[in-house]
């Protein structure tokens, strides 16, 4: 059954790609039926895949809902630093995902003593409204605010974005002073990734004959959206690592040495092994760049 949940959730994105460019581009409602289907196709809630609480993670955070500056309530779990001194992380997932798929990286912080914070966006896990780029920005903004609540100087504070997540950590460091900013998995903007989704979905169907079909389609869009990392990592001024691992089938690691290039005082860790989900392959340079920062 979920086999064919799945199939039918990528058939209806496909539906929507072909869709999308017969809609006038002009202002007023046909601007919201093209934002609406973009924000379909670039978020998808994790509400289908069941994901269990590691055991040794129980009684070990906080549950935490809080409000936006528009009136969405957000879930998040919280992990207090071990003391003052240590820093705090605010992780950011990617497409398809919840605070539940990274519980790696609260054993890690555990480990370490770090304060952590796993934001479930707007739409996602147990926090209400849809999800959009506009307001994922202001979730990340009101999880940076409610840490604060918490004691947490952003200047103690390490942003740390996952695939399209790191479109979200990117918009955190050039609205707060944050101590700095770790990217794993790292999209360009929405154009390139939308092809390389588009790409990987069509291998998982079995229908990769149409990528090149779909693809020319994605590059004649013009987007509302524009999750530019390429922009914003021009702009950001703090300490920058970039993770990515060669065998990556979903964001190819060229994302990350595009990035790099546009700031080349970013940190560029390019690994042979790993994939785009876990930690395990980069964990010990998020270690040592996290060590490296300064937090006053």
């Amino acid at each position: 059954m979920q086999k064919v949940i799945f199939y039918f959730f990528i058939l209806k994105k496909v539906f929507l790609l072909f869709l999308y460019p017969f809609i006038p581009q002009k202002d007023g409602v046909f601007n919201k039926i093209r934002l609406n289907i973009e924000n379909y196709l670039i978020f998808q809630p994790s509400k289908l895949r069941a994901v269990k609480i590691d055991r040794t993670l129980l009684k070990k955070f906080e549950p935490i809902r809080f409000i936006t500056s528009d009136r969405r309530r957000l879930f998040a779990w919280y992990f207090k630093p071990q003391n003052d001194e240590k820093p705090v992380i605010l992780h950011l997932h990617g497409q398809a995902e919840s605070v539940l798929s990274h519980q790696d990286v609260a054993k890690f912080c555990l480990e370490k003593g770090y304060g952590l914070l796993l934001l479930s966006y707007r739409g996602h896990y147990k926090s209400s409204g849809k999800a959009s780029e506009a307001g994922l920005r202001i979730d990340v903004q009101a999880a940076i605010d409610k840490l604060k609540e918490f004691g947490i100087d952003s200047k103690r504070l390490v942003l740390w974005g996952h695939s399209l997540g790191t479109v979200f950590a990117l918009y955190g460091a050039l609205d707060n002073d944050v101590a700095g900013v770790i990217l794993q998995s790292p999209i360009k903007e929405i154009k390139s990734s939308a092809i390389n989704i588009n790409d990987f979905f069509l291998r998982r169907i079995h229908l990769k004959m149409f990528s090149i079909f779909t693809s020319k389609i994605i590059e004649g869009m013009n987007f509302i959206s524009k999750l530019n990392n390429i922009e914003s990592i021009s702009k950001v001024k703090v300490p920058i690592l970039l993770l990515h691992s060669k065998s990556d089938v979903i964001a190819p690691c060229v994302n990350s040495e595009a990035l790099h290039k546009v700031n080349p005082n970013s940190i560029l860790n390019i690994s042979k092994t790993g994939s785009h989900w876990g930690i395990s392959w980069c964990v010990d340079s998020v270690f040592e760049f996290i060590e490296s920062l300064k937090y006053n």
